[in-house]
């Protein structure tokens, strides 16, 4: 009887150690950074993650960034929800610097001939700044 209890207790504590550690990053939100910290790495990784994008679609014009971005989860990569303009046509995507593109509509555009030329590209920032990359 007193193993059974004690398997029992083993058992629940682990189980609150794992629902702890796969939930640390929600409970501690921006891993002791502070705000400005943050900011500044959540808009560098904005970029990345569009230059990346372009990297895969060099006819994108415009890409605006409708959230900050985030990690979705314990050991995933980082990504954020953005609204795409290629050939004129708006495209609600979700991108990251590590991965390729989601498009959350699953309309997808047409692909740029190979070898074309990146437009400029303007990003307009989660924060409302803006920049024009060449």
């Amino acid at each position: 009887m007193a193993r059974r209890i004690a398997r029992a207790t083993g058992v629940i504590v682990l189980s609150a150690v794992l629902v702890t550690l796969s939930t640390a990053c929600a409970m501690w939100g921006n891993g002791g950074m502070d705000h400005q910290t943050a900011q500044t790495s959540n808009l560098k990784l904005q970029r990345e993650s569009a230059l990346r994008f372009r990297s895969e679609w060099p006819n994108v014009e415009a890409i605006r960034f409708t959230r900050e971005g985030d990690y979705a989860g314990f050991g995933a990569s980082w990504r954020v929800n953005a609204i795409a303009t290629v050939e004129g046509t708006a495209y609600q995507v979700i991108i990251s610097p590590d991965l390729s593109a989601a498009f959350i509509t699953g309309a997808m555009p047409q692909a740029s001939p190979i070898g074309s030329t990146p437009a400029p590209l303007t990003l307009i920032y989660s924060d409302g700044t803006s920049e024009v990359v060449p």
